[in-house]
């Protein structure tokens, strides 16, 4: 017969078991907690940088050029303005804008009535000439001789003389006149004065021209010349005989190449820009004058430098570094610039990177030494990536 002793004991066993049980339970719940954090953080450690694989660039060797950066106009090296050379009427134009023409052909024609009408006149000039020469000449000696006889004052024979003087320079005039008649008269035709090619017309056949009066505007574009500014800081990178290279918007797959030919002693008015002229040679006349040209004065040439583009550098504090991509992680390296080559975009990297490294480009928060970074193929989502 169990005693009320014995009741109470066992409701005490049964609670003791409850509380041991409650206590195991949360024992268990505690754990799977701490596992459950444990797992999230090496999940978030073991999380991959998505990159895009146009954010990859693969380190090349090649050509690199670094110089100064210009822009200016072309011009003929030689431009030539014919004048008439003397009074007359225009026969014929012989030539037209745009026509190629060589030293000493003839661009225009003139009516010979007016210069044999001008020769005519200068030969009269000299015979009129001559005629108050050996007048003066006479006069004189009549003069000494009364001036030693005693009939005349010293200042008659004076006189006399400076009449002499006077139509012989006359007469010198009238020579030279005559003479210059006869060179016209014999030059009818307008030759041209350079190898070139006609670059504007302003008479036509028929018209009166006078001394002076502009015909023809001839232009020799064999050589072109390039004039620029620069800033006045760059002046001691730039000297006679450096190279350059250019490209005009009519050619825009093609680059010309050229010299320095002089700087100029003074900068701009208003400016701090000097001027530069560079030459080229262009002995098939395909670019002309007037046309826009950009380029660079080059200054430093490396050949197969390690390149890659100026997208992979990156700047952390006062380090220079890249990325590359190895094994699936991102590597930090530090490096150092040689050339940097504006124009196409990429640098020369001196430091521990190799022919054919590939380099992380762009922007990419959270990229750090050692990440795990995942490449997305061309086309493809987040999910579909790839190591």
């Amino acid at each position: 017969m169990r005693t009320r002793h014995d009741g109470r004991a066992m409701r005490l066993v049964s609670k003791t078991a409850r509380i041991v049980v409650v206590l195991a339970v949360a024992a268990i719940a505690a754990t799977g907690c701490a596992r459950d954090r444990a797992s999230s953080q090496e999940t978030a450690a073991q999380a991959a940088l998505l990159v895009s694989s146009a954010d990859v660039a693969q380190v090349t060797a090649g050509r690199l050029e670094a110089g100064i950066a210009f822009s200016g106009e072309l011009q003929p090296i030689e431009t030539v303005e014919v004048e008439a050379r003397f009074d007359g009427d225009v026969d014929r134009v012989l030539v037209r804008a745009g026509q190629a023409v060589r030293k000493g052909q003839p661009l225009a024609a003139f009516n010979a009535r007016d210069i044999q009408d001008r020769l005519r006149a200068a030969e009269a000039q000299v015979a009129a000439a001559q005629a108050a020469l050996t007048a003066a000449e006479n006069g004189e000696r009549r003069a000494q001789k009364l001036l030693e006889a005693g009939a005349a004052a010293p200042r008659d024979l004076e006189v006399a003389q400076a009449q002499n003087a006077a139509a012989r320079a006359g007469l010198d005039a009238a020579l030279a006149a005559r003479n210059n008649a006869r060179e016209d008269a014999g030059k009818l035709e307008l030759p041209s004065p350079i190898d070139g090619w006609v670059s504007q017309v302003f008479v036509d056949a028929g018209e009166r021209t006078l001394t002076g009066n502009r015909l023809m505007e001839l232009v020799d574009t064999r050589t072109l010349e390039l004039t620029a500014t620069v800033p006045s800081e760059v002046l001691g990178r730039i000297s006679k005989g450096m190279p350059i290279r250019f490209r005009v918007d009519a050619f825009p797959q093609e680059v010309f190449t050229g010299e320095v030919d002089r700087v100029s002693p003074t900068t701009e008015p208003g400016t701090r820009q000097v001027r530069i002229y560079m030459r080229f040679p262009n002995p098939e006349g395909r670019l002309v004058g007037g046309l826009f040209a950009t380029g660079r004065a080059i200054e430093n040439v490396r050949d197969e430098a390690l390149t890659a583009p100026v997208a992979a550098l990156r700047q952390e504090g006062s380090a220079r570094v890249v990325y590359a991509l190895r094994h699936g992680h991102g590597v930090r390296i530090p490096v150092e610039l040689g050339i940097v080559d504006e124009e196409a975009g990429r640098v020369e990297l001196i430091g521990q990177v190799a022919l054919g490294d590939s380099l992380l480009t762009g922007v990419l928060p959270g990229l750090r030494d050692g990440a795990r970074v995942r490449i997305i193929p061309a086309g493809k989502s987040g999910n579909g990536s790839t190591e």
